[in-house]
């Protein structure tokens, strides 16, 4: 069993490493729009997390894996860091997740992460700042709400 967690601890930091897709190119110095991923429902052993989770199918950095980042080794004990990231005010199809963030690998590996995911296809406003939300347990959604929380449309 120390074996597994082990393995599960090392590949999850590995994944930690990973180069992540970058939604702005370097050196562009256009438009922009932001959108930032949030959390509910924190107690001292969990937190509900709602992320962005990949730009047009490329992963980017998001919230639940910087949290695991930030507080890996601190046990029960954790702070949630929130990402905020600049994307293109373009047409682009966005993978939201919502899911539980838990402080240690045993939780991990058997609490119920209660994971829902779904794409979304729409064009940002310029100016406008956006926040995945969403919600876990009965009839688990996602979504991304504008500056006055109103959901955004696809645009399929």
């Amino acid at each position: 069993m120390k074996k597994l967690v082990s393995m599960m601890t090392l590949l999850m930091l590995l994944a930690g490493c990973a180069a992540t897709y970058q939604p702005i190119p370097e050196g562009y110095t256009g438009e922009r729009v932001s959108i930032a991923d949030s959390f509910t429902h924190k107690t001292a052993s969990q937190a509900h997390y709602f992320i962005l989770e990949k730009v047009n199918g490329n992963k980017v950095k998001d919230s639940w894996g910087k949290t695991r980042m930030d507080n890996y080794g601190r046990g029960m004990i954790f702070t949630p860091s929130i990402v905020s990231r600049d994307i293109l005010p373009v047409k682009q199809t966005l993978t939201v997740k919502g899911l539980v963030f838990f402080p240690t690998d045993a939780q991990a590996l058997f609490g119920d992460n209660m994971a829902v995911t779904k794409e979304i296809t729409f064009v940002p406003v310029v100016g406008e700042i956006y926040k995945v939300n969403g919600k876990l347990g009965d009839a688990p959604d996602v979504w991304i709400e504008d500056s006055s929380g109103q959901r955004v449309a696809n645009d399929n």
